[in-house]
């Protein structure tokens, strides 16, 4: 029975391996490149799924959740480009999965640029987006039963109809690069309209904005548009197989800007409040952080007064993220956020040293009270004397 099952495996090595001999460069060249964006794609998944709990806010889990689904949807379709490839018959029973994940691609990704471009929680994304990536697989896959197998290979295998009868249903089963092509185009143009909203009203709300966020958004954007021009330089393409790394490294470049940006929080999310009235309910605003808000917020509730505290602590009172608190206290006050926290508890301790009340009191309890935990973390911040107010 050994001898029988070694006699198997060593005859299918042996057919793959002559099978693996006689594909062309070119064949070999096609899979190798189309399978970095399914790496690609994998890996950005995995992130997010690494990094998921490490999200403070219900919106930056969603926004994972989102990005998770679209990558999915990228190798997934990436790969089916390589098996169309490496074998005709296996994509048959893939196409209409494939149709989906191709159109879907634009749809998950435009999702996620809608809910960083809100302005306010009264948006809502329509899940009629999803209907038509649904729909045209659905169509695809319940025609294709009426279709002979060995014709629906044929038609992978040569691309062109072999039979009047088949005539429809040959470019339908072959349309799937035209219409991804459609629906990247229109929801590109979709969501740079909604970025362009966005930061309008940011420069509305924040008169003194210096640089508008979301930058790596617009040219995430604007690099979809120029892939879709890819196609217009085929002839340059032909006139060598490598050159095809090009678009692909574009791909990958998108792919890794995205999901850089997502995981360290390099975005705004304006968000609002529900408020009951009475019988009416109130939607109230959350500002956006600018100084004011911020040095009340720190006068107000003292935060600093907890030794442990970290910068994510304050995130969800303020309503933002920890990339971009960092940002605005560098900014803002030319500090990181331990060293602006530190020169708060200073001036608290200054003030516990002029009040009469705490004269008894030892320097280590007011050091304590002060928010730094021991008298040597206190003696260790007063001596780089950092206060510079």
């Amino acid at each position: 029975m050994m001898i029988i099952k070694e006699l198997v495996c060593q005859n299918v090595i042996a057919r793959f391996l002559i099978y693996l001999h006689d594909m062309s460069m070119q064949t070999w060249i096609s899979i190798l490149t189309n399978l970095f964006p399914v790496i690609s794609a994998l890996t950005c998944c995995l992130l997010m799924i690494l990094t998921y709990k490490d999200s403070v806010r219900e919106e930056e889990r969603y926004l994972k959740r989102g990005l998770f689904f679209f990558y999915f949807s990228v190798a997934f379709g990436w790969a089916c480009v390589i098996i169309y490839t490496w074998s005709p018959r296996l994509f048959v029973y893939l196409n209409s999965l494939c149709y989906c994940s191709f159109i879907m691609m634009s749809v998950t990704f435009y999702h996620v640029v809608f809910w960083l471009t809100r302005v306010d929680s009264s948006e809502h994304f329509s899940m009629r987006h999803y209907y038509l990536p649904v729909l045209i697989p659905v169509i695809l896959l319940v025609w294709s039963l009426f279709v002979p197998l060995d014709v629906q290979v044929a038609i992978v295998a040569v691309d062109s109809p072999l039979e009047d009868v088949y005539f429809y249903f040959t470019r339908f089963f072959t349309s799937q690069l035209m219409v991804a092509f459609l629906f990247c185009l229109c929801y590109t143009l979709l969501g740079l309209k909604r970025l362009f909203r966005y930061w309008r009203v940011m420069r509305e709300r924040l008169g003194d904005m210096k640089e508008p966020p979301l930058r790596w958004l617009g040219c995430v954007l604007l690099l979809f548009l120029f892939s879709l021009c890819m196609p217009l330089l085929d002839p340059l393409f032909a006139e060598s197989y490598w050159l095809d790394f090009l678009p692909i490294g574009i791909l990958l470049l998108q792919y890794s800007i995205v999901a850089y940006n997502i995981i360290v929080g390099n975005y705004v999310l304006c968000s609002c409040v529900e408020e009951s009235s009475g019988d009416r309910q109130e939607i109230k605003k959350t500002p956006l952080l600018n100084k004011e808000r911020f040095e009340k917020y720190i006068r107000e509730e003292k935060p600093y007064l907890n030794p442990e505290l970290k910068i994510t602590d304050l995130t969800g009172e303020l309503q933002t993220n920890r990339t971009y608190l960092s940002t605005f206290i560098n900014r803002t006050y030319g500090m990181n956020f331990n060293t602006y926290i530190n020169d708060c508890r200073l001036r608290e301790m200054k003030a516990f040293l002029a009040d009469s009340t705490c004269a008894g009191v030892s320097m280590t309890d007011l050091a304590i009270r002060a928010g730094f935990g021991c008298y040597h973390s206190y003696r260790r911040a007063k001596k780089r004397n950092i206060t510079n107010f």
